[in-house]
């Protein structure tokens, strides 16, 4: 594995989580927008993300 920044590839994935979120729940039938809910799924996302790179990161060196 290619070894990058966590920081920016959990970002990145967070943010592209958000964004489809967002976009998924502002087309669907109610178009109501819940800003709240995608915050806290986008930091869960950041969080698992992260970790799954440190993991596969340290899992490469060995």
């Amino acid at each position: 594995m290619v070894e990058t920044n966590p920081y920016f590839t959990a970002s990145a994935a967070s943010l592209a989580y958000f964004v489809i979120f967002i976009s998924l729940k502002y087309f669907s039938q109610n178009k109501e927008i819940d800003l709240k809910g995608a915050l806290i799924g986008a930091c869960i996302f950041w969080l698992v993300i992260f970790m799954v790179h440190q993991y596969l990161n340290r899992k490469s060196k060995n």
